[in-house]
């Protein structure tokens, strides 16, 4: 396992690479399917190339590290995405211990993994893992499925954390008798479409993320202060959050990044999870 100091080296590198890289390159209810209210909109058919990334990035909090990525996928990119899970959504599960389990009121939202090796998902998650820059360890470490996500009229998910309180074990390890399990080691976030949706609603909510300087002046066009409390991102097609969710020191999940998706109203919120993995153990 990742010891504390190769850790604490990883977030600094992390929050170094993801803040001043861009800047010098570039000086549902499940009583209806959620398709059927927003279909699809059509868009030039012809294949998608992965192309060289144009985010910039915004550095909110250092502890815990908390970086807004502007532009992280193109709006052709986030309408494939969207067009691409749709079909396969289905309501959202809440992750225990070891399980998961679908029909909870704390997360009323749809959800579904997207597909592996598929070329914009495999294009999305290399752009995410390079930003990352040596926080995974490469042959060990990966950067899990995907997952699309979305919020419509009064869905949400309620306080939460990505991390698990118990590492997990993949299917084919337990089968298999191999001795690793896993954690999120941190979480990207990133909105695909954000539709009519009313202004002060659909935010991501951080009740104890406070950011690294003090602004005054105008409103900020991306969150605001909560009024319980900590920061909410607003919803913005295109745009993305990352986030570490464990501890450098001692691998433990950070209670700081505890979150929720707040209730949606007047429209529809899209968005994309990805949860890279690091693995420990003796068959790691």
């Amino acid at each position: 396992m990742t010891n504390p100091s190769q850790l604490a080296v990883l977030s600094l590198t992390v929050a170094l690479s993801a803040f001043f890289g861009p800047i010098l390159l570039t000086s549902l209810s499940p009583h209806f399917q959620p398709w059927v209210e927003l279909l699809p909109i059509s868009w030039d058919s012809t294949p998608l190339q992965c192309a060289p990334h144009t985010y910039t990035t915004t550095l909110v909090s250092l502890s815990p590290l908390l970086i807004y990525i502007h532009n992280f996928v193109s709006p052709a990119e986030s309408r494939a995405l969207v067009d691409l899970g749709i079909p396969l959504l289905e309501p959202s599960p809440i992750t225990g211990y070891g399980s998961d389990a679908r029909g909870s009121r704390a997360r009323t939202s749809w959800s579904a993994p997207l597909p592996v090796n598929n070329s914009l998902v495999d294009c999305i998650l290399a752009r995410a893992e390079s930003f990352m820059g040596t926080l995974l360890l490469q042959g060990r470490d990966n950067m899990g499925q995907a997952q699309l996500v979305r919020y419509t009229e009064g869905q949400k998910f309620d306080l939460h954390h990505d991390w698990f309180s118990r590492p997990r074990i993949l299917d084919e390890d337990a089968k298999s008798g191999r001795r690793r399990l896993y954690n999120r080691i941190a979480t990207v976030f990133l909105t695909l479409q954000a539709d009519n949706i009313t202004e002060g609603t659909g935010e991501t909510w951080f009740p104890y993320v406070k950011p690294s300087t003090t602004t005054t002046g105008a409103p900020n066009p991306w969150w605001r202060e909560h009024e319980d409390g900590g920061m909410a991102f607003k919803a913005i097609a295109g745009n993305a959050l990352f986030w570490v969710n464990m501890f450098p020191n001692n691998g433990s999940g950070d209670g700081r990044t505890l979150h929720a998706g707040l209730p949606v109203k007047g429209g529809v919120k899209t968005a994309m999870n990805i949860w890279p993995r690091v693995f420990f153990g003796p068959d790691a």
